[in-house]
């Protein structure tokens, strides 16, 4: 039977463990979007157990490391890779996205290793520059080139974000219902608005965050994707006025109430948040691989904090949507209502 993709074999880690400097061959560049640890493999796990100084070496390796091992598997080892799957099915379903857009893959990996270890706002500002990186890349033209061109939804005069203050309450509700709550411009100004409110107001004891109509925020607004021409202006403005940094500085005193589709930005700023109730119906999904992307409204933090880098880096690359139930076990959201 054909190896998956990527699997390394035993001479392989043989010689990564005795020559650390070999982990920077395997990336896109060199033809190896993703190393495969199998595990699962005796041959493989024998001389993983034998190489002391590969937990190390596997952080070092620029594409995503993927290990196959038995559920409840934990090591130092397992503990250094970016994904921790118990089966090869598992592992496929990550590799086509990685195949799809392996410098989005990379990418990704490697701002999740920083931001584990980086504080908020260092973490935001490489996610930052990390996006806007990815925004000029072939993956992500490739993607608008071949995506169907999203429907043309007519203006509104309404609100983007209806505010409302009830004693030491104030409440913000996403208000672009016919359009699924899209993360617009103007929705993220209106809300970094009413946000500041909270902000400059000490007597404002709790934020309540919500979306109005059939879902909570289905991402940022598919029409606007690829209209920056100026590229460091759109870094400029994620990093001078980010809604995510603005939650995470009052999260305790924030929650957001989520119902069904919360898509890329519509679970990585809530989960800035001290508090995330959502509905029994909820899911959550972080699909910008598929775009040649990442996540860029400040999931590579907010997320990675409340549910680790690995499950992360499994979200982010898989695609694949986590209902609530999972989230809770996770740690991603607070409570079903």
């Amino acid at each position: 039977m054909e190896s998956p993709v990527g699997t390394i074999s035993p001479g392989e880690l043989e010689r990564l463990s005795q020559q650390a400097s070999t982990a920077g061959s395997y990336s896109p560049l060199t033809g190896h979007p993703l190393v495969l640890l199998d595990l699962s493999n005796k041959a493989i796990a024998q001389t993983a157990e034998r190489c002391e100084q590969l937990p190390q070496v596997m952080r070092q390796i620029a594409c995503p490391v993927i290990a196959v091992a038995p559920e409840g598997t934990s090591s130092t080892l397992t503990e250094s890779v970016d994904v921790l799957v118990s089966s090869h099915k598992e592992a496929r379903g990550l590799a086509v996205n990685i195949l799809q857009n392996p410098l989005a893959a990379m990418t990704l990996v490697q701002l999740l290793r920083h931001n584990e270890k980086a504080s908020l706002d260092d973490g935001l500002l490489a996610e930052s520059l990390a996006f806007a990186t990815l925004q000029g890349s072939n993956e992500f033209r490739s993607y608008l080139q071949e995506r169907q061109q999203p429907a043309k939804v007519p203006d509104c005069s309404d609100p983007a974000v209806l505010v409302e203050r009830e004693d030491n309450t104030l409440s913000l509700t996403l208000n672009r219902p016919e359009q699924r709550n899209a993360y617009s411009m103007a929705v993220r100004d209106a809300l970094y608005e009413g946000l500041e409110l909270q902000a400059n107001d000490p007597t404002l004891e709790r934020t309540i965050i919500r979306g109005a109509g059939a879902c909570f925020c289905t991402g940022g607004a598919l029409g606007e994707f690829g209209l920056a021409d100026n590229i460091a202006m759109a870094h400029a403005i994620r990093s001078t006025r980010h809604v995510g940094r603005l939650i995470a500085m009052q999260a305790q005193r924030t929650e957001c109430h989520l119902h069904r589709a919360c898509i890329g930005s519509g679970i990585e700023l809530p989960a800035f948040a001290g508090r995330v109730v959502a509905q029994k119906n909820t899911y959550f999904q972080l699909p910008e691989i598929t775009m040649g992307l990442i996540p860029g409204a400040g999931g590579t933090v907010s997320i990675l904090r409340r549910i680790g880098r690995q499950r992360l880096a499994y979200m982010a690359l898989s695609a694949r949507r986590i209902n609530a139930t999972t989230a809770l076990e996770w740690g991603l959201i607070d409570e079903i209502a």
